[in-house]
Formats: C-alpha cells, structure tokens, sequence
C-alpha cells in the first residue's frame, strides 16, 4: 500500500502526493526545511513555492514513484494513510481524512533537518550550526509535537532562558541606576565647585570694595608734613613758647 499522503494549502488549487514517507513527522520536517533556507511558500509564491516543496521531496526521497504533482480535486486527499495536510506558509494548519492520531516526533528536529540536509546538492546544503539553531526555535514554538523525554529537556531550557534574560534585564537596570547616580553625583560636584569658585569671588570683589571704599579721593589719606625749624623748637617749652 505504502505511507500515503496529499501536501495543499487552503486554495486547494494543487496538491502534492507522496506515495512514501507521508507521516507528519517527515512532512513537517521537510516543511521546515524549506522554512530554514527561506523559500517563499505556496501561499507567498504558487509556481516557486511548489516548485521549491518538490525539489526537497524529491531530493530527499529519490526514486521516481514517491511523488507526484497534481489538481487537487482528482488527487487521493481521503487514502486512509496519513490524509491531506493543508499548510499555511511552511506550518501545517489543518488535517483532512485522518483517521488515527499522529505521534509524537521521535527523533529531534535538529537530526531530521540534518538528514534531509545532506540528502541535497552540496551547494544547497545549509550549515550544521544553521540547522541547529533553527531547529532549536521549532521545537520551541511547537514543543507540543515533541515526545516527553525532548519536550522536559526544551521546557528546562527555556526555564533557564528566561531565567537569564531576567537576571541580564536586571543587571541593566542596576547598571543604568548606578549610571544615573553617578551623573547626579558629578552634577553635585561641579555645582559644590562652582559655589565655592563664586565664594571666593564674592569674598575678593568685598575686600577691593572695602578698599576702594577706606581710599579717600584727592589724596585726603595722605598725612602732610610740615617742616618746623629747629629754632622754633627750642622755642618752646612745655607747649609755650619761651621769652628770651
């Protein structure tokens, strides 16, 4: 019989078979990849976004039977196998005709990606750091598809992302307080130095006013001298002047 199943999107115009390989977990998986080299989706771009689907497909699976492309209206989207996924950009919105519950993933995103990864051109191929990066924000933003055993271990670490985007936020702000001090404090200094400059200021411009103030004009502080004769001395005694 084979793993069958019908890739559309909601204009349901087209549709893409898979003969093998048709469980969510591959299908996803390939969706994803097409997400991580930035291709434009069917919904963005019909003719490319298709085109791009099967080129991963057909890569990935080989042989000459696993895919096919057709309209969607005349395509077995009712197979009894996996039933018709209808995606929206490169998630999967929708399921029609599933007759059993899928399962959880059982390999993580990062060695789903990495094996699609090496089964394209090397020139296509993206590197193993860029595959696990985006992996690791798939599994994030759909953490309910994953098994128990990966979703604790995306659960803990997410725990401690926040964690330390927390404490990071909260070093910033003690940073940015100490800053405002620090600025407050110069502020403080330089207006304390500024007081003291126009203190002494004021204190010199007092004392060159007292100064100026104490100085009589026309010389009236100067003492004059008057020359007395040495007779005229001898001429009195006692503050009289002598008879002779």
């Amino acid at each position: 019989m084979g793993d069958r199943a019908v890739i559309s999107n909601r204009t349901k115009n087209l549709g893409v078979y898979l003969h093998w390989y048709g469980y969510r977990e591959f299908v996803e998986s390939v969706l994803a990849y097409c997400n991580a080299k930035q291709y434009r989706s069917p919904d963005v771009d019909d003719e490319y976004g298709w085109a791009r689907l099967c080129q991963v497909l057909g890569n990935t699976l080989g042989g000459n039977l696993s895919l096919g492309v057709g309209n969607f209206s005349k395509m077995d989207t009712d197979n009894w196998d996996n039933g018709t996924y209808i995606i929206d950009g490169w998630d999967i919105k929708e399921r029609l005709y599933q007759h059993y519950q899928d399962e959880k993933m059982k390999d993580s995103m990062f060695e789903n990606l990495k094996y699609i990864n090496d089964k394209q051109p090397k020139q296509e191929q993206l590197k193993e750091e860029e595959l696990r990066v985006f992996a690791e924000l798939w599994e994030i933003k759909h953490i309910d598809r994953l098994n128990d055993e990966r979703k604790s271990y995306i659960e803990e670490k997410i725990k401690m992302q926040k964690q330390e985007e927390k404490e990071k936020q909260s070093t910033e702000n003690e940073q940015k307080v100490e800053k405002i001090n620090d600025e407050k404090e110069q502020k403080t200094t330089l207006s304390d130095k500024k007081d003291d400059v126009m203190s002494k200021k004021d204190i010199n411009e007092i004392i060159r006013d007292f100064e100026k103030d104490t100085q009589k004009p026309n010389g009236e502080n100067e003492v004059k001298e008057q020359k007395v004769s040495y007779e005229s001395i001898n001429n009195y005694k006692g503050g009289k002047e002598i008879d002779r």
